[in-house]
């Protein structure tokens, strides 16, 4: 006696929690076989680029006066296609210690600045500048404040890579004036981004 209204209820319920799931049911005649499914995947991997930790110390000569270059390896860590800009204070090494004057000595030094971009796609490499040339506003294709603009990497990323900072400077015997005692100095600011 109660067989009967219980399957049909259970029945309902099955066709209620069916409809609800937004699936159909299909009756024995009409029913097919799929034979493929489309299921389309999508995930993003943001973009990044920074310098890694540097663990590098760099010895830089007593003497100014002597020719010099020197090589700073920056690790960067880029997965997307970068530039690396640069910037310095003073425009060249110049005297903290003393100041002008009429002796016909020499205050401040410039010096040459080169960078190498190690990409994916190999190396990069930059013209020479002079330090009067990358302060803000300054004429050097790299010189730059401004995260993603300067020296480009083409087509590479660096994941990892690195930036080779190479300074130099010529030995004062080849230029017109000696540099005064004193302490002399510059900071050199480099910035890198995604390319803009």
């Amino acid at each position: 006696m109660w067989a009967r209204p219980a399957a049909r209820y259970l029945q309902s319920l099955a066709a209620v929690v069916l409809v609800a799931g937004g699936l159909t049911m299909a009756t024995p005649a009409t029913a097919q076989s799929v034979a493929s499914i489309d299921i389309h995947l999508a995930a993003v991997i943001p973009e990044r680029c920074g310098f890694s930790p540097i663990v590098q110390a760099a010895d830089v000569a007593a003497d100014l006066e002597q020719a010099q270059i020197l090589n700073f390896v920056l690790p960067l860590d880029c997965n997307t296609p970068f530039a690396v800009g640069i910037s310095a204070e003073h425009g060249g090494l110049v005297n903290l210690t003393s100041a002008p004057d009429r002796s016909g000595y020499a205050f401040a030094k410039t010096y040459g600045v080169r960078l190498t971009l190690r990409t994916s796609d190999g190396e990069v490499r930059s013209e020479r500048c002079l330090s009067t040339d990358i302060t803000i506003g300054g004429t050097c294709a790299f010189a730059s404040d401004q995260p993603g603009r300067g020296l480009g990497s083409g087509a590479g990323v660096a994941a990892p890579g690195d930036v080779t900072l190479t300074i130099d400077w010529p030995d004062q015997s080849t230029l017109n004036r000696r540099l005064a005692a004193g302490d002399y100095s510059d900071t050199i600011t480099l910035v890198v981004g995604a390319r803009a």
